[in-house]
């Protein structure tokens, strides 16, 4: 499939997840604290009181990753180049915790879906292998 195939594909689900859920920071952080609990007190922590914004920001940054790594992955790896070591090194925020919440942002995308569309389902594989792949590079 070529990207401009990839990029409408990747757009009607992109719509599709927000005509179903509206704004999907909670779900994703709801599934994401599920997963890594741990990750809460860090949000309230370095969220310095306003944790709702601070997750609402990294979703957000999340969501701009993977709807651009397919055509922009070199512009993702550096973002992740120097996000991931600098949040462990000065923050002590795990790695892990940013591959959860790629995995957490796929799967509230992904769950919007219909089963059929297989197509749809193998780009979102595609996308997430690919952005996980790029915070495993960036880790120390």
């Amino acid at each position: 499939m070529d990207l401009n195939a990839k990029m409408t594909l990747l757009e009607t689900s992109l719509e599709r997840a927000a005509d179903a859920l509206g704004d999907i920071t909670d779900p994703v952080m709801e599934r994401y604290y599920a997963v890594h609990p741990g990750a809460r007190a860090s949000f309230r922590e370095h969220g310095l009181g306003n944790t709702v914004k601070l997750e609402a920001e990294m979703v957000e940054s999340v969501v701009y990753c993977l709807m651009n790594w397919l055509d922009r992955p070199q512009e993702i790896s550096v973002m992740f180049g120097s996000t991931v070591p600098h949040h462990e090194e000065t923050l002590h925020v795990d790695s892990d915790w940013f591959t959860g919440l790629v995995d957490a942002a796929t799967h509230v995308i992904t769950e919007t879906i219909p089963a059929a569309k297989q197509d749809e389902r193998e780009l979102w594989e595609e996308i997430h292998q690919g952005v996980n792949a790029l915070i495993a590079d960036a880790r120390y």
